[in-house]
């Protein structure tokens, strides 16, 4: 149940004299984002960066692991200057705190070490401990957080923070329209006047490299459709991010209520699960699709994650991937799905 705006009030003062407790008179505060970190997990951190720089004089910096490689997220953070540094790089004993954004911890994409402050807006797991745990799985962002806690301390959100957040929120709920709760659309209101529209435009419609044509021409040739399922299996991707980013525009394909891609990068089975229905449990469906909870997960409408590839060839990464293809129909109540590619389909008509 969505909190009252009265008791979301005393939780968001709660948790920042919270954070205070832990951060005060510790001079240097570690951020971490999950791998290969989206625009959510980019805001949040530099969000907590200029919040805790601001209101409580500790000098913090921002750590990721994998890649930047999705064309709106290098630009978010070159357009935004936000300051990063690569995770197996840093000294972590220099850094007497340490906090998560946008993920938690052990749950297969973010460094094994012990947070004293995590912040997330994905289910809580088992196995989340910390000083300060703050987990709203029912809000569409874990920025809408940030936000909240800018407000609350009157902090004046500078406007490259005020972009960040606008197209993290914006990113995350697909434009307001997924898993998006009354906290998530003030919050953007919020920012979105404060933000620059530059800035935000230059973001939101990067030059793209020609790899993401290749990608996406292979989408194209691969996917096939089975009453309201998509599918396709995209082989080699340059970055982790187009097989989500290619999940969300399969499910733009008329009668489509589910679109499943995954995406081969480096020694991973990239995966992505995506639905129009609101109450899907989507990040259920795809723990139950590879018998694995620890490194997948998600909400009701949106799901990821990667399995290992423990061999290289090509036949079993093929045999692999056409099994969770028929496993996707059967969750879904569809034995024996007759999958047919939509190129294939069109020609023939």
């Amino acid at each position: 149940m969505a909190k009252n705006t009265t008791e979301n009030d005393k939780t968001v003062k709660k948790d920042l004299k919270h954070l205070e407790r832990i951060v005060r008179g510790n001079e240097d505060l570690l951020i971490v984002m999950h791998n290969n970190p989206d625009p959510d997990a980019l805001a949040s951190a530099f969000a907590l960066k200029i919040l805790v720089e601001k209101q409580f004089g500790n000098k913090a910096h921002i750590a990721y692991t994998g890649i930047i490689g999705r064309a709106e997220n290098r630009a978010m953070v070159q357009k935004l200057r936000i300051p990063l540094k690569q995770y197996n790089r840093i000294r972590l004993e220099k850094y007497n705190r340490l906090a998560l954004v946008d993920g938690q911890p052990g749950a297969g994409n973010t460094p094994d070490i012990p947070y004293h402050i995590v912040i997330d807006h994905h289910p809580q797991r088992r196995d989340t401990h910390a000083e300060l745990v703050v987990v709203e799985k029912d809000i569409g962002a874990t920025a809408t957080i940030l936000v909240e806690w800018f407000q609350e301390s009157r902090i004046e959100i500078p406007a490259d923070v005020a972009t960040a957040f606008a197209y993290a929120i914006s990113s995350e709920t697909q434009n307001l329209g997924r898993e998006t709760s009354s906290r998530d659309i003030e919050a953007y209101l919020h920012v979105y006047v404060r933000s620059s529209i530059r800035k935000l435009a230059q973001i939101i419609t990067p030059k793209l490299p020609k790899d993401y044509f290749i990608v996406l021409a292979n989408a194209l040739q691969q996917m096939a459709t089975f009453r309201n399922l998509v599918c396709a299996h995209l082989g080699e991707v340059p970055t982790p991010e187009m097989v989500s980013e290619i999940a969300d525009f399969l499910l733009r394909i008329e009668r489509i209520g589910w679109s499943f891609c995954t995406g081969r990068f480096k020694d991973r089975l990239i995966l992505s699960i995506r639905s129009i229905h609101p109450n899907a449990k989507a990040g259920r469906l795809l723990k139950r699709l590879t018998s694995n909870s620890e490194n997948v997960g998600g909400h009701d409408r949106i799901a990821g994650g990667f399995i290992p590839l423990s061999s290289n060839k090509e036949e079993e990464i093929h045999r692999m991937e056409q099994e969770l293809t028929d496993k996707f129909a059967t969750l879904l109540g569809s034995d024996d799905a007759d999958w047919n590619p939509i190129l294939d389909s069109h020609e023939a008509s």
